[in-house]
């Protein structure tokens, strides 16, 4: 097996870098600070850029299901199963490899609750706990895991 010096890069997970040159078959590898591989970001800034990417691209999902969350002849477990299947999914692709914090355990959450908002018609406007939230959500569909809970499950998996 051959190594092609032109399609390799090389990427650190140290926060001082790399000084030295690696090189192979004579020239020098290229170091990059990001790369994507199978749609998951890779940065050596760690899991906050793929994360936002993830919130995005979840967020527009949800979006695009507005028809869905505003037709009243869908009941609302349905709705939710509709929002874990399509639009978690999206968000969860690759969470294995992630590196959470407190600040990115706080988005995960808030972007869960922003979902269930969406369905239940909620607006920020209307000053509703996140307990409520959750309440009707329990109601709605019995006990469930949260995402935070089911990002740091795959971790261990």
């Amino acid at each position: 097996m051959e190594i092609s010096a032109e399609k390799t890069k090389l990427m650190t997970n140290t926060t001082s870098g790399i000084n030295s040159e690696t090189k192979v078959n004579g020239p020098r590898l290229q170091t990059v600070t990001s790369f994507k591989y199978l749609d998951s970001v890779t940065t050596d800034e760690g899991s906050k850029p793929e994360i936002l990417s993830r919130i995005a691209q979840a967020t527009a999902a949800l979006t695009r299901l507005k028809p869905v969350w505003i037709d009243k002849s869908i009941p609302l477990s349905s709705k939710i199963r509709l929002m874990r299947s399509l639009v978690t999914s999206i968000f969860l692709y690759a969470c294995e490899s992630w590196t959470l914090t407190a600040e990115l355990q706080g988005r995960i959450q808030a972007m869960e609750m922003r979902c269930y908002r969406k369905i239940l018609h909620i607006s920020y406007k209307d000053h509703v706990t996140n307990e409520e939230v959750r309440a009707k959500i329990q109601q709605a569909i019995g006990p469930h895991k949260d995402l935070l809970t089911i990002v740091k499950r795959r971790k261990l998996q």
